[in-house]
């Protein structure tokens, strides 16, 4: 097959678009040129890569064994220009790198420290829920995540950093705040506000409470940690979030950690990345760079907490 790296570079764009005019205008052409170098991409293959129906584009198998190879292809490409330059003394290219919402508060912390370090490398950040973030590691479309709960029946690899200590929080006029040992089944007549189905935060919840007996008898869902900071400040219920999430809320004094016997719920913060993934050397720099600093790690994540303590 005679295709070029130009017509592969098309066809990712379009196929990433499903639409020739959006691609045509991400790389500067005319509709016409894109879809005259997808006909030859399509003459050297033997097979259709799009089909139309409606108005809508979508890829046939063909084209999605393409795009599939065009990930590899172009990964492939950015690793070796990364190799070639980090022989050079100097480390280019770009980092993606996915976080669940509940490590939003200090990640951006970490990588800040690693730019510091290597201020050529281009960062890239998507903050999601645990679900969406386990399907963009099944789609390749990060080098690293960063992730608490780590399921078992995915072909993942999962580094250690952190506790994450998750606990309970009330607002500070609530009947519970300041009992002592208190147990979990007084949690049940209270309504409890969770995060939405996907969520490490919820599942953490639901298996804490599955596994001590208890059934909460009311639940209200909001869409992200910050919504369930204010539902708790404003009295809609109690909850659980990772204590990362609510330092800032906790020094003053908008809300209250209760004492209950089996919180916190300790899980721990890990970098995560697909078995058969061939880290890029940015991703493999920033791994070593956070591995290697473990105990920084901690005490910068520690001070974030007095800073937001002090003030």
């Amino acid at each position: 097959m005679k295709m070029t790296l130009r017509q592969l570079s098309l066809f990712q764009c379009v196929a990433r678009h499903m639409s020739f005019t959006k691609a045509a205008e991400e790389m500067h052409l005319t509709q016409p040129a894109v879809s005259i170098q997808l006909k030859q991409l399509e003459e050297h293959v033997g097979m259709p890569l799009f089909e139309q129906v409606g108005k809508k584009l979508f890829l046939t198998n063909a084209g999605r064994e393409l795009q599939h190879s065009c990930e590899d292809i172009f990964s492939r490409l950015d690793n070796l220009e990364m190799a070639l330059t980090q022989m050079k003394g100097v480390m280019h290219g770009s980092l993606r790198i996915a976080s669940v919402s509940s490590a939003k508060y200090f990640v951006p912390h970490l990588l800040g420290d690693f730019h510091r370090q290597y201020p050529e490398i281009t960062l890239s950040l998507q903050v999601n829920n645990r679900g969406q973030i386990l399907r963009r590691l099944m789609n390749n479309e990060d080098d690293l995540a960063l992730m608490a709960q780590v399921p078992d029946d995915m072909k993942l690899c999962s580094y250690p950093i952190i506790d994450n200590p998750m606990i309970a929080i009330a607002p500070p006029d609530h009947p519970l705040v300041g009992k002592k040992a208190l147990p979990p089944s007084v949690l049940q007549e209270e309504c409890f506000l969770m995060r939405e189905e996907g969520s490490g935060s919820r599942k953490a919840i639901e298996d804490h409470f599955r596994h001590n007996g208890i059934e909460l008898n009311q639940t209200m869902e909001l869409g992200s940690s910050e919504t369930i900071k204010q539902g708790v400040m404003a009295g809609l219920g109690l909850s659980v979030l990772s204590r990362h999430s609510v330092a800032l809320e906790l020094a003053t004094g908008c809300l209250v950690a209760l004492d209950v016997e089996t919180l916190p719920i300790l899980w721990t913060w890990c970098l995560v990345h697909h078995q058969e993934k061939k880290l890029s050397p940015a991703a493999q720099a920033f791994l070593d760079h956070v591995l290697t600093h473990r105990e920084q790690v901690k005490v910068l994540i520690d001070n974030l907490f007095l800073d937001a303590s002090l003030h």
